[in-house]
C-alpha cells in the first residue's frame, strides 16, 4: 500500500514537473509602436494562439523602430533571441546579410499561396524566402476635377499609366498654368518600376547594370517637364507638405498622397472636397506601385521556429489583417477571397459621392492597387551609398546642370567603384 501511495506521488510529482515545463515555453513577440493603441486586437489574437497551444505562453513586446534593431542584435548575442519580429524590409538587409534570420521556406508548411505574390517576393534573399508580409501602406492619385475641366481634360477618364500621365500633366500646364506634378522622386524607384535592373554579375563580380537607354529615356523626360513648368524646380528639395499645401491652395493639380492626408484636404474647403477625385497611380511598365512594407520575421537563433511560424502565420492571415485593416488606414498583405468579392461589388470610380468621406473612397481605391504593391527597398550591404550617389547625380540633371547621359555615366563609375570594395571585402 505504501509503495503505491510513493507511485502515485512520484507520479503527480512528475505530471506537475512536466506541466511547469510546458508552460516555460514563450514565444517573444515583438511589434513596432503598436500599444497601446491595439492592446484588444492583439490581446485577443494571444489569446486564441495560447488556447490552442497551450505548451506555450505569448510574451508580447511593443518597440521604436529606431531601437528594435540594436535591441534585437542584444538579445541574438546573448544567446536569447525572440521568436517573432516585425521589421520593415529596410531593417532587414543588415541581419539578412549577416545570416541572423532563419529562412521560413525551409518549414514544410508552404505560406506563400496566402500573400499577394510581389509583396511575398520582398522577403526573398539569396534564394529563400526570410519573411511573412503583413502591414503595408500605399499612396493614390488626388486631382482637381475643375483643373483638368479646364485643361479640356475628362477628369472621368482613367489614366492608365505613367506616359499619360505626363501627357495629361503637359496639357494641363500648357492650358492652366498651373503645376501640375510634384512627385517624390526616387529615381532607383523610377528605374525599377521600369524594368531596368540596377545589379548584373560579370564573373561573379557586381556591376551597375542601369546606365540603358530606357534610363536616359526617363532623367531627359523628367528634364523636360521640369523645363516646361509642368513640375517644380523645387521638387526635389521640398518636402511632401509643400506639395499638400500646394494642392489645398489650387496651385498644383495632381498631388500623390496617403489616406490619412484625406482629412487636410477635406477641411480645407467645400469646394475642393466636391472637386477632388482619386485614382489608383498610373505605372510604369512594369506596373509596380511602390508600397512601403511591414514583415515578421524568425530569427536563426529562435529557439520554437516550427511555433514562431503558426503565430506569425495567425498575425498575418487573411482573417487576422481584414479585422486589423478595419482598425487602422493600412492594409492587408493578405490574399483575402472576402475582401475580393467585396471589390468586385463596389464600382470603383474617380467620382467621388459628396456625402461620402474621401478615405472611404481611398479604401476601395488602395484595396483595388494591391496586386501591383511592392515595396522597393534596395536589398544591399552599400545601399545607402549607392543611393546618395543616384540622387545627387539626379538632381544635377534635374536642375539641368548636366546631361542625362552624363548623370547615369556618374552613376555607373561611383557604382562600379563602391561596389568593387564590396566585391574585394567579400
Amino acid at each position: 500500500m505504501l509503495n503505491t501511495k510513493r507511485i502515485i506521488f512520484i507520479l503527480i510529482l512528475i505530471l506537475l514537473f512536466s506541466t511547469a515545463t510546458q508552460a516555460e515555453k514563450e514565444i517573444e513577440f515583438w511589434t513596432i509602436s503598436l500599444r497601446p493603441q491595439h492592446d484588444d486586437y492583439f490581446l485577443e489574437k494571444i489569446d486564441k494562439f495560447e488556447s490552442e497551444n497551450p505548451d506555450f505562453k505569448i510574451i508580447w513586446e511593443d518597440m521604436n523602430f529606431s531601437s528594435i534593431n540594436q535591441k534585437l542584435r542584444y538579445r541574438i548575442a546573448e544567446g536569447n533571441a525572440p521568436e517573432v519580429v516585425n521589421l520593415s524590409p529596410q531593417l532587414m538587409v543588415s541581419l539578412l546579410q549577416e545570416d541572423l534570420l532563419y529562412p521560413i521556406s525551409k518549414l514544410k508548411q508552404d505560406y506563400s499561396q496566402n500573400y499577394f505574390q510581389l509583396l511575398w517576393e520582398n522577403g526573398f534573399y539569396q534564394g529563400e524566402y526570410y519573411a511573412f508580409p503583413w502591414y503595408v501602406s500605399s499612396k493614390l492619385m488626388v486631382y482637381n476635377q475643375e483643373i483638368f475641366k479646364i485643361a479640356g481634360l475628362d477628369p472621368k477618364k482613367v489614366i492608365n499609366n505613367r506616359e499619360q500621365l505626363f501627357a495629361a500633366a503637359e496639357k494641363i500646364t500648357k492650358e492652366t498654368g498651373v503645376y501640375a506634378l510634384m512627385p517624390q522622386i526616387k529615381i532607383h524607384h523610377e528605374f525599377i518600376e521600369a524594368g531596368i535592373d540596377l545589379f548584373e554579375n560579370e564573373n561573379k563580380r557586381e556591376k551597375a547594370a542601369f546606365n540603358t537607354e530606357a534610363a536616359k529615356e526617363i532623367i531627359i523626360r523628367y528634364q523636360e517637364l521640369v523645363k516646361a513648368g509642368v513640375i517644380p524646380k523645387d521638387t526635389l528639395n521640398s518636402g511632401f507638405n509643400v506639395a499638400l499645401e500646394r494642392y489645398k491652395k489650387n496651385d498644383l493639380a495632381i498631388l500623390f498622397a496617403a489616406p490619412q492626408f484625406l482629412d487636410e484636404i477635406e477641411k480645407e474647403s467645400d469646394y475642393l472636397r466636391e472637386q477632388t477625385s482619386l485614382a489608383v497611380i498610373p505605372t510604369a511598365k512594369d506596373g509596380i506601385v511602390n508600397s512601403p512594407l511591414m514583415n515578421l520575421v524568425i530569427p536563426k537563433a529562435a529557439d520554437y521556429k516550427k511555433d514562431a511560424a503558426e503565430f506569425a502565420a495567425l498575425i498575418t492571415s487573411p482573417a487576422s489583417q481584414r479585422e486589423f485593416s478595419q482598425q487602422t488606414s493600412i492594409l492587408s498583405s493578405a490574399v483575402d477571397d472576402r475582401a475580393e468579392l467585396e471589390i468586385e461589388k463596389e464600382k470603383i470610380t474617380t467620382k467621388i459621392d459628396s456625402k461620402k468621406a474621401l478615405k472611404t473612397e481611398a479604401q476601395k481605391i488602395l484595396r483595388e492597387q494591391l496586386p501591383k504593391s511592392k515595396d522597393l527597398t534596395l536589398i544591399h550591404p552599400k545601399a545607402d551609398k549607392l543611393i546618395k550617389v543616384l540622387d545627387e547625380a539626379f538632381a544635377e540633371a534635374f536642375a539641368n546642370k548636366i546631361t542625362a547621359e552624363e548623370a547615369l555615366t556618374n552613376m555607373e563609375k561611383e557604382w562600379n567603384q563602391i561596389l568593387n570594395e564590396e566585391n574585394n571585402n567579400e
